[in-house]
């Protein structure tokens, strides 16, 4: 006797709407909640300079290591493979690795899940820092501190809002899609799209950057020099005038905010140049603003 035709339909895929995954799986959606909430809240809490971000990384893990694993001796294996080195972008990347990896090892393909954190973090760190630090950050902090310094409220509240909220809903949207991609996710991103996403972020964030510039260094010059000009008598004839010029005008004639653009390249010369580290390069500007100012070639205050 032939046994009936199975007559039910497969689980239908989740949507856009849910950033988790389908219910029926060995994962529920309630275990991959606990992960991501242990990611957001300390990921970064045990950083560390042997193996940075491993220990919050495998913290994260653990609820779906011990469904996966449920025998103690492969649990404490399972432990120690996600124990390795491990340092990406906390905000743009880690997430994202995180989803990837779940789904492998849930698709018993714990190698790859090795392989996908190794090979993914690396490219993922220079495009996360990229996007989250030298450009959104730098803006929002930028406008947010332009607002606090003219004693606007809404300095602070900008940026809090700004950073938390953002970064909130981008790092769960990058857990749910790594984690519904699942080994797909390597394959779409190994075409040299990451490398393309990282130069373009880096174009941009150094030109929005470049645009802050006169607002963040601010440096005015006091030096004047003279000039011999014609002047024409008003009953007649002419005479010789010598005229002190102020440099400064004469230079936001030509070029506006030539001496503060000079000074960040200055600063940019020397840390790629020399390998300069940061904290010297502060020094040397004090002292190189600290001595001429002293001789009176740049303003003490900026002028109203």
């Amino acid at each position: 006797m032939s046994e009936p035709a199975d007559t039910s339909e497969p689980a239908d895929p989740v949507g856009p709407a849910d950033p988790v995954g389908p219910s029926d799986l060995a994962i529920t959606r309630q275990v991959l909640r606990r992960v991501f909430w242990r990611y957001f809240w300390s990921f970064q809490v045990s950083w560390n300079y042997e193996r940075m971000q491993a220990l919050g990384f495998c913290y994260s893990m653990v609820p779906v290591l011990r469904v996966l694993h449920p025998d103690r001796a492969a649990f404490a294996d399972s432990l120690r493979r996600h124990l390795s080195f491990f340092n990406t972008s906390p905000i743009v990347g880690g997430p994202l690795i995180l989803g990837t990896t779940i789904a492998m090892e849930e698709a018993g393909s714990t190698t790859s899940a090795d392989s996908v954190k190794v090979a993914m973090m690396a490219p993922m760190a220079g495009i996360g820092d990229t996007i989250t630090f030298a450009l959104y950050n730098s803006i929002i902090f930028s406008i947010g501190a332009g607002w606090a310094l003219q004693g606007n409220v809404m300095g602070p509240i900008f940026t809090v809002l700004f950073v938390l909220i953002p970064y909130f809903v981008v790092r769960w949207w990058q857990f749910g899609f790594g984690y519904r991609q699942g080994k797909n996710m390597v394959a779409r991103l190994a075409s040299g799209a990451l490398e393309k996403l990282n130069e373009g972020a880096t174009i941009l964030g150094l030109i929005v950057m470049g645009g802050f510039i006169p607002q963040i260094v601010k440096i005015v010059t006091t030096l004047t020099y003279q000039q011999n000009i014609t002047a024409v008598k008003p009953g007649g004839g002419s005479t010789v005038v010598t005229q002190k010029v102020p440099v400064q005008k004469q230079l936001d004639a030509i070029l506006p905010y030539l001496l503060p653009v000079a000074i960040t390249a200055f600063i940019y010369f020397l840390l790629r140049r020399f390998n300069l580290h940061p904290i010297w390069a502060i020094v040397i500007v004090f002292a190189i603003g600290l001595a001429l100012g002293g001789l009176g070639w740049f303003a003490k205050a900026l002028p109203t």
